[in-house]
């Protein structure tokens, strides 16, 4: 069944208030094997909410609206819904009962205008408000649902588990839904699309699974989602077509979920108990600062060292003053001898080290800005390599960062 999600409000159609109402609304109703179409936001205008409605009724069979039921001037809601509806407006008593009741508890006066919020459209059913006064109304008309809930996130959540969802339940048969998500990092969005789009069928889906993509940067997820009358059988399609994407993309995706690359480099350094410490330029810290996010971070992470000058460089990493002056400071040798310093340092059975140029100054034509190197060692392997993100300042920083976890993940993978 389509559902469309009206938002009534002018301060959400200038960004003055986020419109969370839509996202969660839209989760829930997906998550019940209801599938959200539309979002629409219209300030508090009559005939602008007329035309939605309008619209909503002939494409929408579910019509789920937010806002505007409150007591003032400006939450004209149902008063536009009942002429939509050619329908009056009528005192519903157990809601101003109710009304009264809670100015009473609060002792506070109950000015007139708070009645308004029990008048409610004739035929509709009321949907109690036990976070708030104003109650919401389910209403069908012409086979379609309209359902009037508050704008006040607490209000309108509650209302809608406690009184809305079980009406719906009763119009469809339920389905079992299951998402999973698979966190990539490294290619970028155009290029997984077109590993994807192997596997693809005209409808977008992998062996009967919806696939999209999330950009979170710096990763990318790729979700898939299907709904099934039996809940085992939807769970093996998610997993089939999540292990035909595995084998397409297996060197790029490093978790599921929410995963970030600092929790799956954890579990990691956790599982091979092994250290690790960081040497760092131009990012600042940041690096260091990821991994001791992670909560239990002090089980593995030795030390941090931020090495921004190049004199730090030698005091604190004993990088060469004759490969600063032959090579600079931006580059791989430099790199190598930074993770080299940071390791003798502390003793750590890894060490990252990055140096780069994050702009927008201090590039050449051999080393523009975004020019960034890598280096890693431990006891097995030294590894050093050049890279070059053109990107702001930030996002450099995080690209960068989020590379040398990446790499540091993958040494660990082929470590027993």
């Amino acid at each position: 069944m389509i559902v469309e999600v009206l938002a009534i409000g002018t301060e959400v159609v200038l960004g003055e208030t986020i419109n969370t109402n839509a996202s969660w609304l839209s989760s829930q109703m997906t998550h019940h094997g209801f599938q959200v179409k539309f979002h629409t936001s219209i300030p508090d205008e009559e005939s602008l909410i007329l035309e939605a409605l309008q619209l909503a009724s002939r494409r929408s069979k579910i019509v789920l609206v937010t806002g505007g039921l409150g007591p003032t001037v400006d939450d004209m809601t149902l008063d536009v819904a009942a002429k939509f509806f050619k329908r009056e407006r009528v005192i519903h008593s157990e809601s101003l009962e109710k009304i009264r009741h809670i100015f009473q508890h609060l002792k506070k006066t109950m000015t007139p205008n708070q009645e308004r919020q029990a008048r409610l459209i004739k035929g509709g059913t009321p949907l109690s408000n036990s976070v708030g006064t104003a109650p919401g109304l389910h209403l069908l008309e012409n086979e379609v649902h309209f359902a009037f809930l508050p704008g006040v996130p607490s209000e309108m959540q509650e209302m809608f588990r406690k009184e809305l969802l079980p009406i719906f339940k009763k119009i469809q048969p339920e389905k079992f839904q299951v998402i999973r998500s698979l966190c990539c990092f490294g290619p970028p969005e155009g290029q997984i699309d077109t590993v994807l789009q192997e596997l693809m069928n005209q409808r977008r889906e992998i062996a009967g699974a919806e696939v999209g993509l999330k950009i979170r940067f710096p990763n990318i997820d790729i979700r898939l989602k299907t709904s099934h009358s039996n809940p085992q059988e939807a769970q093996r399609i998610v997993d089939h077509a999540a292990q035909l994407i595995l084998e397409k993309l297996p060197d790029c995706i490093f978790g599921g979920g929410e995963d970030t690359l600092q929790e799956v480099l954890s579990r990691l350094l956790i599982e091979k108990n092994k250290t690790i410490a960081t040497a760092e330029s131009c990012t600042g810290g940041l690096l260091a600062n990821w991994i001791t996010n992670v909560p239990g971070a002090s089980q593995y992470f030795l030390a941090g060292v931020v090495s921004y000058s190049n004199t730090a460089k030698v005091e604190m990493l004993e990088v060469s003053e004759k490969t600063l002056e032959e090579k600079g400071a931006v580059s791989a040798e430099t790199a190598l001898e930074m993770a080299r310093g940071v390791q003798k340092k502390t003793g750590a059975d890894l060490s990252i080290s990055i140096t780069g140029i994050a702009g927008p100054t201090g590039g050449n034509d051999q080393k523009p800005v975004g020019t960034v190197f890598i280096a890693v060692v431990h006891s097995k392997e030294e590894w050093v390599k050049e890279f070059h993100f053109p990107l702001g300042r930030l996002r450099f920083k995080q690209l960068a960062a989020a590379t040398a976890l990446d790499r540091v993940r993958k040494i660990l993978l082929k470590m027993l």
